[in-house]
C-alpha cells in the first residue's frame, strides 16, 4: 500500500520514532475504518439497524472486529516469514 502525499508531507520534518508512530496511527485509522464497516455488515446480516444499539454495544461490537482484523493481520505476516524461512507446511 503506497503512502498518500499527505502523510509523506507530514513525515518528511519528524524523527524517525515519530515516523514510526505516524505510520502506526494511520494503518490503526484504517484497520478502525475496516473494523466500522465490518460492523456495520455483520449488524445488518443479523437482520438489525445501528439504532438498536449503545454506543456501548456498538464500541464493542467495532472492537472485536478489530481485534479480528489485527489477528489476521498477525497470523498471515507470520505465516509469510515462516514461508520465506521454508519452515511453513501447506
Amino acid at each position: 500500500m503506497k503512502l498518500s502525499h499527505k502523510l509523506k508531507d507530514k513525515l518528511m520534518g519528524l524523527s524517525p520514532k515519530n515516523k514510526i508512530n505516524a505510520v502506526l496511527e494511520k494503518y490503526e485509522h484504517l484497520i478502525r475504518e475496516r473494523a466500522i464497516a465490518q460492523a456495520k455488515a455483520k449488524i445488518a446480516s443479523n437482520g438489525k439497524e445501528i439504532i438498536d444499539f449503545t454506543e456501548e454495544q456498538l464500541e464493542i461490537i467495532v472492537v472485536e472486529e478489530e481485534y479480528q482484523i489485527k489477528s489476521k493481520l498477525k497470523n498471515s505476516t507470520f505465516m509469510s516469514v515462516l514461508a520465506f524461512f521454508g519452515l511453513a507446511t501447506f
